[in-house]
């Protein structure tokens, strides 16, 4: 009964969404209903007009005929074809509705609905022509191991630009609130980390030909349910759409029981660290400690930076030494000997770091 309480992501409200961008990104929870409100959405659409839609993922690997099967097995085809169709069969990476034949199980392909595709594959459809494609499903956009194409906001508007050529559709970008950190939203300046749970931002791109782009951010809110399954950090990101942290160590003694060898602030777009090496009054031990800075930075402080400042204080990673002591304890960021000052530090931290290596 519990289950009827909750407020699953709808199909209408990311319709009414999508009319008014040519972009979304919708983000949130897993298993809220992202995922199934939108191709759902798209399907009928598609069923009714005779239009057709992509479905992509980032890698080969999970575009397989099979996988893609069991992505729309739970689809209401049935309802949505007045009983024409019963499924949706995926061959060689084309969507079909289909029937089952009761008496030998095999699977009747009918209507053609669209494709699955790989971003890391999208050279080869360069050469290929859509036509009738007017939508595109981007699933887990945001990585959960951070493991993204080379360049790939790039790729996709390649991509996009070769399905559409020189006409407008709609794109579709699904993620779950893994990380805040994201080359997405690096490159398009989306300022979704201060998004509240359950608002929509706009984003408008002047184009040189003055057809602006229209790029919405959905950050659905939290359905705040627990099945009992989960527990600890992981329950807090499954459950109730917290940004996924891991552990990290942190002081083992109050801060007045070190002295401050050396200050850094680290800076990727609006992350910013004040990282601190510290060494044990007592034990003679040196490490980094790293903590949120919330202070503008002020002149003549050293800063790694992805921004671009011409001052001799900045570099853009922690292999552009002033000397030879600023490379030894640089060095110890890459040996993992820093501790801070709590796990979404640590793990926003080091999501970043590989950017500025």
């Amino acid at each position: 009964m519990a289950n009827k309480k909750l407020q699953y992501v709808k199909s209408s409200t990311i319709d009414n969404v999508l009319k008014e961008c040519d972009y979304l990104l919708l983000l949130g929870e897993r298993s809220n209903g992202k995922s199934y409100a939108s191709k759902n959405l798209i399907i009928k659409k598609c069923i009714d007009t005779g239009e057709e839609f992509i479905y992509l993922r980032r890698y080969d690997l999970d575009c397989k005929d099979s996988l893609c099967v069991s992505y729309f097995g739970d689809c209401p085809v049935e309802a949505m074809t007045d009983g024409e169709y019963t499924c949706i069969d995926v061959y060689r990476k084309g969507i079909y509705l289909a029937n089952v034949d009761e008496e030998s199980g095999k699977i009747k392909r009918g209507k053609r609905l669209g494709y699955c595709h790989a971003l890391s594959g999208a050279e080869h459809y360069k050469s290929l022509a859509f036509p009738k494609v007017n939508y595109i499903i981007y699933e887990e956009i945001v990585s959960q191991d951070g493991r993204y194409l080379y360049n790939e906001p790039s790729k996709l508007m390649q991509y996009i630009s070769t399905i559409y050529r020189n006409r407008k559709g709609k794109a579709i970008l699904i993620g779950n609130t893994i990380s805040r950190i994201c080359p997405y939203y690096r490159d398009w300046d989306l300022k979704v980390a201060r998004q509240k749970l359950g608002s929509i931002e706009s984003y408008t791109f002047h184009n040189d030909n003055g057809d602006d782009t229209r790029l919405s951010v959905y950050l659905t809110d939290t359905l705040n349910y627990n099945s009992g399954m989960f527990f600890g950090n992981p329950a807090k990101n499954i459950t109730k759409g917290a940004y996924e942290v891991n552990n990290y160590p942190h002081l083992a003694k109050g801060i007045n029981h070190y002295r401050i060898m050396y200050t850094v602030v680290i800076e990727y777009n609006e992350f910013k660290f004040l990282a601190k090496l510290l060494k044990d009054k007592e034990t003679g031990e040196v490490f980094w400690f790293v903590e949120p800075k919330t202070s503008d930075i002020k002149d003549k402080t050293r800063v790694i930076s992805n921004q671009f400042n011409p001052s001799p204080y900045y570099s853009t990673t922690f292999r552009e030494y002033v000397n030879a002591n600023e490379r030894r304890v640089f060095s110890m960021f890459l040996s993992k000997k820093v501790c801070f000052a709590d796990n979404l530090t640590g793990t926003e931290f080091n999501n970043i770091l590989q950017y500025l290596k």
